[in-house]
């Protein structure tokens, strides 16, 4: 019997890995053409993009690797009993569920899989996502323009005469609700931290109330923090909690290869002579029934009956298919 676990995991794997290839290079297309969208709004070199690539990649292995599995699964299955050779093996004596048990297995490890990418990969990609985005758009604040009327520095309306390579010359800010006013003779901007900062040099600072207060000074710092989450446990799980109905959906379509377990026998188990192999049609429909309802119901709380669900349409129709092998 190990003889025969090993002959369908190998057979198994031999066209999973293929179709999973194609899956995924479809779904990478797709979420590199979302991020070079991005980069008519915010400037990113080569690296940066390649980054925002590898963030996407838990979600992009997320979602052709279900399909992967349940379409190979009854595709390799189908093929041996087109080839008799299953059939062969029933026929001495091989019980429907024991040809089975290895894809259980198989199931079980995919699922686990897509779980761990759920409740970390998910979160802790999409943290580092919106941590990048945050730095890059107060970044592009940070690209002033000389002779520009209306540039803003966080509460600073700014105004630059020059630029000569990374540095400022003459430079004027206001902030209309500290009704108060700042002369430099020069500045530059620079990243420390959680902070872009824009140091000034060898100007004054007009306060203006109901009296003009001027202060001199050589050297001033303004600050301008960033949006950034630090990437902890704590926050992993603050995100899940802020985000409970993506994840509820990524829940949903991260057990799918175990629930497509019991829809296996059903849609690849057939007499060859009396029948047409239509398995990989049937797969490719209960896939996107299943997504389908995903979809329109995982914002309720009753979506999680689709589990159950699924599984008992699966499970009684597969031992009426099967009962006659």
């Amino acid at each position: 019997m190990l003889k025969l676990d090993k002959y369908l995991i190998e057979n198994f794997f031999s066209s999973f890995f293929t179709l999973f290839a194609i899956l995924f290079i479809i779904a990478s297309m797709v979420f590199l053409l979302t991020i070079s969208n991005m980069t008519a709004i915010l400037k990113i070199n080569i690296f940066e993009f390649l980054y925002l690539y590898i963030l996407t990649l838990p979600e992009i292995i997320f979602y052709t690797l279900p399909l992967s599995f349940f379409i190979t699964a009854a595709f390799s299955l189908s093929k041996l009993f087109e080839t008799s050779e299953l059939i062969t093996i029933l026929a001495i004596g091989v019980s429907p569920k024991r040809i089975l048990k290895p894809f259980f297995f198989i199931s079980l490890f995919f699922s686990f899989l897509l779980l761990i990418i759920t409740f970390l990969s998910i979160p802790t990609s999409n943290i580092l996502y919106k941590n990048f985005i945050n730095i890059k758009k107060t970044e592009s604040q940070f690209n002033f323009k000389p002779s520009e009327i209306g540039q803003r520095f966080g509460n600073w309306n700014i105004f630059i005469e020059k630029k000569e390579n990374n540095n400022y010359k003459n430079i004027v800010l206001y902030n209309n609700k500290q009704n108060s006013l700042i002369l430099a003779n020069s500045a530059k901007t620079y990243k420390k931290d959680n902070y872009f900062i824009l140091s000034l040099y060898n100007g004054m600072i007009y306060y203006i109330d109901k009296q003009t207060n001027i202060i001199k000074f050589k050297k001033l710092n303004i600050n301008n923090k960033i949006e950034i989450d630090n990437l902890t446990i704590l926050k992993i799980t603050k995100y899940i909690e802020n985000n409970k109905e993506k994840i509820t959906k990524y829940f949903l379509i991260s057990l799918f290869p175990f629930i497509a377990f019991f829809f296996i026998g059903t849609i690849s188990f057939f007499h060859n002579r009396y029948e047409k192999n239509h398995s990989i049609i049937y797969s490719i429909i209960i896939s996107i029934l299943y997504y389908f309802i995903v979809f329109i119901t995982y914002k309720h709380l009753y979506s999680i009956l689709l589990i159950p669900l699924f599984i008992s349409i699966g499970y009684i129709i597969e031992r009426k298919r099967i009962a006659r092998f």
